[in-house]
């Protein structure tokens, strides 16, 4: 509980002397930052008792937030983890199509070897016959 002692007139709706016991947030806030009264110069309100830093611990909205964000940053770090694993397997897909397509190719040329060849194998081997790597 945090009390404060309004100095001057028409702090919300406070009066100079007021002594305000478990203070609102506002008034706590004016007190801790010292504001003066832009005319005189003067305090609005000093903390008499309690914890000064009291607002400075988050709120439950605020907890509850930071929960929320949180999640949406492991969610949003899962989706690009998966987006990253389908493009893997689109390029693995289509260099899986185009090794098969050059296996063909070397089959009906009669390469040997050809099933254990990488595709710059297989291509080199269908160039060193005489035949269109591009497998037509």
């Amino acid at each position: 509980m945090t009390i404060v002692r309004v100095l001057v007139d028409a702090v919300g709706e406070y009066n100079a002397g007021d002594i305000v016991k478990d203070a609102p947030d506002g008034l706590i806030e004016i007190a801790k930052r010292q504001v003066r009264n832009a005319a005189t110069g003067n305090l609005l309100a000093e903390i008499i008792e309690g914890d000064v830093n009291s607002t400075d611990t988050p709120s439950e909205r605020e907890k509850k937030l930071q929960a929320e964000l949180d999640e949406s940053k492991k969610r949003e770090a899962e989706l690009l983890a998966q987006i990253a694993e389908l493009k893997s397997d689109i390029q693995n897909g289509d260099l899986d199509d185009e090794l098969k397509e050059l296996k063909s190719v070397d089959k009906d040329l009669k390469i040997t070897g050809y099933t254990k060849m990488s595709v710059e194998e297989l291509k080199e081997a269908i160039a060193a016959t005489g035949g269109d790597t591009g497998g037509e």
